[in-house]
């Protein structure tokens, strides 16, 4: 067996990350690009503004996901609520059919992480966007899309 003496000799590694880093204004937590805006928009607007920095609504497909980003919020203590990327698509079913949208493509939500009594809108109350409430200690809200004013979370 012949046993190398490494501290007589040099190395040098090279790494190569791909995909580690994100591009000014996202920044990396957990396992994607966020950009978390404290503009006050509403959700139609917040939803246009992610697609002209190249991202989209952020989407929490897991409940880790979404759990994570509510811890980061509360420690921001803003007192701002933000959208994010889920959508009802369907007003006559009760509570809604909540789907992620992302690029163009919908996802069926997997987890239910609403507030109290939500979601509550209806065919005649037609609150279609989601956010992150900070009256409800960041629990998923849904809210009117074009009446509301909110900050936003976009992902890339």
């Amino acid at each position: 067996m012949e046993f190398t003496d490494f501290a007589s000799k040099q190395c040098h590694l090279v790494f190569h990350f791909t995909d580690k880093a994100c591009k000014p204004p996202f920044r990396r937590f957990a396992n994607s690009c966020y950009y978390i805006s404290r503009d006050q928009v509403w959700g139609d607007e917040a939803f246009a503004r992610c697609i002209n920095i190249e991202g989209y609504l952020a989407n929490f497909e897991t409940l880790e996901e979404a759990m994570l980003m509510k811890q980061k919020l509360k420690k921001m203590n803003s007192g701002l609520h933000f959208f994010v990327g889920g959508r009802n698509i369907n007003r006559r079913k009760a509570g809604g059919d909540w789907r992620w949208i992302k690029n163009g493509t919908m996802t069926k939500m997997t987890y239910f992480a609403f507030g109290n009594n939500e979601p509550d809108g209806i065919e005649s109350n037609k609150q279609d966007c989601m956010f992150f409430s900070a009256d409800e200690y960041y629990r998923f809200y849904s809210i009117y899309c074009d009446n509301y004013n909110g900050g936003y979370i976009c992902e890339k």
